[in-house]
């Protein structure tokens, strides 16, 4: 009886185990291939088997780092595995009996050289592991291969190896051809100890002449102590670099020609073109998916930045799988470098260069167009930098001479200012337009101060010239009279104004191939009485870019369409045009605008003007006060001229600090002197 009671336990026992379900080895396939999907690299490794896990321990890299590593270089964010699944009772396995299994997958991974699609095989062994209870049990677990980290990898020592080879960078180029940033060579400056008698003497002439700190100089020469037969570089200088000769004359120092980008106008067009440089960390961030590292160099400001990711190119990447010699097992993927795109600007540099050089002892800005196509011709802001200097990390010698180095970086193109009386005109048309303002009618006005009743307290409007006191519109334009489009705001009336502004740009962003100012009319609408007289003529609170006054003026030379400015040559599709009024109404307004540069009385009248252009044209003297009791405030002089008679050029000048040189006067000599400048 006893005998039987222990046969029918263990009968019992093996009952009980054959009821139990058999483990399933796509149960640890499914949990190691989602591990590896989602990159859970740890969960990963734990459905490998004993066997794997053991040889896995004694790699000399870390299992889990090396696919964070490698996967981070490849940027590989998507997995995605396919498997087929397999139906074991309709198959008749016994899975009890069943000791491995070999499963064929597809890998598919989304990385930054493209898709990455191999198969490969994922085999699966049964072993006995003792659970929590001490009992054992069977489960399946995962043979490692080096394939589940990457295609073609035969050995976990192989390398996954990255290579990138450069596009070149797209070079920058006037309406001409002419280059205005290329590819070009840069001198690399060295010393060699070895040639010198006393390299004190050679550091010491060397940063006297470069105005480097004389001991970073000679750390530098001493990079290499073992070596004084080697060249140990201390900077690099443009091709231009006046400095080169005087440095060929120190002892010890050698000169070779590398590759580099070249600026052949400097600083006639740094503020435009802009310079590229050695990209920081900060610039870095988020753009590592995109092709950059750490030595990669980027555009920092003007064309170059605004243009990086056509200028920039793709960079070619070869990705291969090489053995721990150095050897290549396998190619995974190949791309060709696709050189940057080249851009040609509308800008035609002999007339950028007549512009800066009439600019070069001021601060303000210029601007050039062809005002029936609307092509920027020349572009200025000045103090300007030396896009070589800044490129090759120099000091800037103009830089020592400003109060502040950030004014040297200042785009006065890009900027809204106030335009004072170059904006009366558009206060004309508006008045026009609306039937507020009669050209002919004659308008009475004496003294220099106006207000219209006592409820504008102590604040008055004040004009110039008081020499007459019957104004109609063209005695207004050519005196600049300001009580006169005072008045003509406050008969055309706040929405008017607003209304009209708005059809004329103000309050949006112009097109324009790199971005503007947005030219504004006030900062919280015209509120107020005294704010909307004063915006008739062109105060308050008006704000207005170069680019976009120049492009208001255009108005008057196509039957009153404004045509909207261009940069970049073919770019015609993004110019925009817009009716800003009736050709009736550009013809009346510009003979009164012939009537400033060509009457005797006219603010930018000159008997010698020095050049033989017929120019129709408006002053500006904008005075930035906080309140009218302010004396000597900083003014902006302007001055928009054109040559109606052969339509052929627009120039809008605009200069800061101008109360000191005859305000918007000075600004018409200018002006002028670039018009001489044209014709020679």
């Amino acid at each position: 009886m006893k005998h039987f009671y222990i046969v029918l336990l263990i009968s019992v026992s093996l009952a009980a185990c054959s009821n139990e379900e058999p483990a399933n080895p796509e149960d640890t396939l499914e949990a190691y291939v989602d591990s590896w999907s989602s990159q859970s690299i740890s969960s990963m490794l734990e459905q490998t088997s004993e066997e794997s896990q053991s040889e896995i321990g004694n790699f000399e890299w870390d299992f889990e780092e090396r696919y964070e590593q490698e996967y981070g270089r490849l940027a590989i964010e998507d997995i995605h595995i396919f498997y087929d699944s397999r139906d074991f009772e309709e198959e008749e396995v016994d899975l009890d009996e069943l000791e491995e299994i070999s499963y064929p997958i597809s890998v598919q991974m989304d990385s930054v050289v493209g898709a990455i699609n191999y198969e490969t095989e994922v085999n699966l062994v049964k072993q006995v592991v003792t659970d929590e209870d001490n009992e054992e049990r069977e489960e399946w677990s995962v043979e490692w291969d080096p394939t589940h980290l990457m295609m073609a990898m035969q050995d976990p020592h192989d390398e996954i190896a990255i290579e990138r080879e450069q596009p070149n960078r797209g070079e920058i180029f006037d309406r001409n051809g002419e280059a205005l940033a290329k590819n070009g060579e840069i001198y690399q400056v060295s010393i060699v100890p070895e040639r010198t008698e006393d390299l004190e003497d050679t550091v010491s002439q060397f940063a006297e002449v470069t105005g480097l700190d004389e001991e970073r100089v000679g750390d530098l020469a001493n990079a290499f102590p073992d070596e004084p037969s080697w060249a140990a570089q201390i900077q690099n200088i443009s091709l231009i670099d006046e400095r080169k000769d005087e440095l060929l004359e120190i002892e010890g120092v050698l000169l070779d020609t590398i590759p580099g980008r070249e600026y052949p106008y400097g600083d006639i067009t740094g503020h435009l073109v802009g310079h590229i440089g050695d990209i920081t960390g900060e610039e870095l961030e988020g753009l590592e998916d995109r092709g950059y590292t750490a030595q990669s160099e980027i555009g920092k400001y003007g064309i170059e930045y605004f243009y990086e990711e056509e200028l920039r190119g793709t960079e070619g990447l070869t990705v291969s799988i090489k053995t721990e010699d150095g050897e290549v097992r396998d190619v995974i993927t190949h791309t060709e470098p696709e050189d940057g795109e080249n851009i040609p600007l509308t800008i035609d540099i002999s007339m950028q260069q007549k512009l800066a050089d009439v600019l070069q002892e001021d601060s303000g800005s210029g601007v050039v167009t062809d005002p029936l196509s609307g092509e920027t011709l020349a572009l200025v802001s000045e103090p300007a930098f030396d896009s070589n200097l800044r490129y090759l990390q120099l000091s800037d010698p103009r830089a020592e001479e400003l109060d502040t180095v950030e004014v040297l970086f200042e785009q006065r193109f890009r900027r809204a200012y106030s335009p004072g009386s170059i904006f009366k005109p558009f206060t004309a048309i508006a008045g026009i337009e609306e039937g507020t303002l009669d050209p002919e009618e004659i308008i009475v006005i004496e003294g220099e101060q106006w207000q219209p009743d006592d409820s504008w307290g102590g604040y008055l409007v004040t004009r110039v010239n008081d020499s007459e006191t019957e104004i109609d519109l063209e005695t207004a334009m050519k005196l600049s009279d300001n009580i006169y489009f005072a008045q003509q705001a406050l008969e055309l009336g706040e929405d008017s104004m607003e209304e009209w502004m708005s059809k004329m740009g103000f309050g949006e962003s112009i097109p324009y191939e790199i971005p503007l100012g947005t030219s504004s009319i006030a900062n919280d609408g015209l509120k107020s009485e005294i704010l909307l007289a004063d915006t008739g003529y062109g105060q308050g609170e008006v704000q207005v870019t170069p680019v976009h006054m120049n492009a208001l003026y255009s108005t008057f030379l196509n039957e009153g369409q404004m045509v909207g400015p261009t940069l970049i040559v073919g770019n015609d599709s993004e110019r925009e045009e817009r009716e800003v009024t009736s050709s009736e109404t550009a013809a009346l307004v510009e003979e009164t605008l012939i009537a400033v540069v060509e009457d005797s009385d006219g603010t930018a009248y000159r008997s010698d003007p020095g050049h033989t252009r017929l120019l129709a044209g408006k002053t500006g003297t904008a005075e930035l006060k906080q309140d009218q009791t302010e004396e000597d405030g900083e003014q902006v002089g302007w001055y928009v001229s054109y040559d109606y008679d052969n339509a052929d050029l627009l120039t809008t000048i605009m200069v800061q600090n101008a109360e000191d040189r005859g305000g918007s006067g000075y600004v018409v000599d200018l002006a002028n002197e670039f018009w001489q400048k044209v014709d020679e």
